[in-house]
C-alpha cells in the first residue's frame, strides 16, 4: 500500500518520539537504530527510509523536540511585538519544552557524552546554537530599526546573554537540582531574565 503524506508524517513522528526515549535511556553513543526500531515495533530499514543516519535522527529530535521548535512557531505577526512582549513569550515556551520530562532526561544523559573529546553528538548539538543566536539577533536588529531598541545595541552579544541566562537557569534546575532556583515558576524566571536584560535593550530616548 502506498504511503500517504499523513502515514509518512505519523511514522516519522513515531520514530522521533521513540528515538528521544531511547537516547534518554541509553545515551546517544550506546543507542543503536536497532534499539529504536525494536522499541518502535518497526524494522531497522524503515528508520533508514526516513533518516540517513543516527546523527540525522538525533538532529531531527533536536529540531522538533527542543526549543528550536519554539522559533519555528513564531509567526511574522509576533515578530512585530516589542522585546518585552516577544522575549517573555519565548522564555515561557522554551522552558515548557526544555523542562519537560522527556527532554530533561535526554539532557542529563547526553551532557556527559558531550564533555568527551571525541564526542559524536557535540557537533550536532552545537550546530543549533548559532541558529538560536541568529534568530534573536535578527529580531533585535529589526527592533533597533523600528526604534524599539537602542541604536547602539550589540544585538549578537545581547542574544548571547539572553540565551545563556536561560541555559544557566535550566542547568541549575535540572542538572544540579539547586533548590534556590527550583522554587521559581517559569513566569518568575521569565520576569527575572527580562528585568535584567531589557534595561540594556530599551530605547529610552
Amino acid at each position: 500500500m502506498a504511503r500517504t503524506p499523513k502515514v509518512v508524517e505519523d511514522r516519522r513522528e513515531q520514530i522521533i518520539d521513540t528515538a528521544l526515549r531511547v537516547f534518554a535511556e541509553k545515551g546517544f553513543t550506546r543507542a543503536t537504530n536497532r534499539d529504536i526500531a525494536h522499541e518502535a515495533g518497526i524494522t531497522t530499514g524503515l528508520i533508514y527510509y526516513y533518516f540517513q543516519s543516527k546523527e540525522d535522527l538525533l538532529r531531527a529530535v533536536l529540531e522538533t523536540r527542543s526549543p528550536i521548535q519554539v522559533m519555528a512557531q513564531i509567526s511574522p505577526e509576533m515578530l512585530e511585538e516589542p522585546p518585552e512582549t516577544l522575549l517573555f513569550v519565548l522564555v515561557i515556551r522554551a522552558l515548557s519544552v526544555v523542562e519537560s520530562e522527556p527532554f530533561v532526561s535526554i539532557i542529563r544523559v547526553m551532557l556527559s557524552e558531550m564533555l568527551h573529546e571525541e564526542s559524536e553528538i557535540a557537533p550536532v548539538v552545537w550546530d543549533l546554537a548559532p541558529r538560536v543566536i541568529g534568530f534573536l539577533s535578527e529580531y533585535l536588529k529589526y527592533q533597533v530599526a523600528r526604534g524599539n531598541a537602542r541604536a547602539d545595541l550589540d544585538v549578537t552579544a545581547t542574544a548571547q546573554v539572553f540565551t545563556s541566562s536561560m541555559i544557566g537557569m535550566v542547568m541549575r534546575r535540572q542538572i544540579l537540582r539547586d533548590p534556590s532556583v527550583l522554587q521559581y515558576t517559569h513566569e518568575e524566571i521569565a520576569h527575572a531574565i527580562l528585568n535584567t536584560v531589557l534595561p540594556g535593550i530599551r530605547n529610552e530616548l
